[in-house]
């Protein structure tokens, strides 16, 4: 059973709590889901380098300019910042508030929506959002500037983003094991699994 006291709303009266789940549960959980990221991300790197070669000659980045280092902190806190607000539009499509926040013991910037019971199926489009749908920002930006310096800003935020997200495909990954008649509650760090009672 869950040891969270949040009420839970929009849940069908005879469905009960099958699953608690939170990444922070463990110290190796949280390790592992650092450790996963890094080729995640690389992944992703590859993916926007072939894009990039893809649209034409890849320009020159010049590491040592620090307008260009400048620029890639400031995208590095709106890359994370959107991509949390991107969470939160998806729950207030389904009808739920979100509420943002910083965890500090796991080290994670999140959006939530406490209490709210959403359909797997749209936890499922809720949590994927941001991967894909910056993902895809990122891809139409580095074509619509082919050739010009600002792809290479664009790959490295949109690899940083795709790497980001390896939580968020972690808790997909989980909720998939669960049947779309299922319903799933958002925690900062985790999840609660809701089947019906037979």
């Amino acid at each position: 059973m869950s040891n969270s006291t949040t009420p839970v709303s929009k849940l069908p009266a005879n469905y009960k709590e099958a699953l608690y789940w939170k990444i922070s549960e463990k110290k190796s959980r949280l390790i592992a889901m650092n450790l996963l990221a890094i080729p995640l991300a690389g992944i992703f790197w590859f993916g926007f380098y072939f894009i990039i070669r893809l649209s034409g000659k890849p320009p020159e980045y010049i590491i040592d300019d620090p307008k260009q280092s400048l620029l890639l902190l400031v995208g590095f806190a709106i890359t994370i910042i959107v991509h949390e607000l991107v969470h939160g539009l998806a729950m207030q499509f389904f009808g739920a508030q979100a509420k943002y926040g910083i965890n500090w013991k796991g080290l994670m910037v999140y959006a939530t929506a406490p209490g709210y019971a959403f359909q797997r199926n749209q936890y499922i489009v809720m949590a994927l959002a941001p991967l894909v749908s910056l993902s895809a920002l990122a891809c139409c930006a580095i074509l619509i500037q082919a050739g010009a310096a600002s792809v290479w800003l664009f790959a490295v935020l949109g690899t940083l983003n795709g790497g980001a997200a390896i939580g968020d495909l972690w808790i997909t990954s989980v909720a998939l094991r669960y049947p779309s008649s299922a319903y799933v509650v958002d925690e900062r760090d985790g999840m609660r699994i809701f089947l019906p009672m037979d």
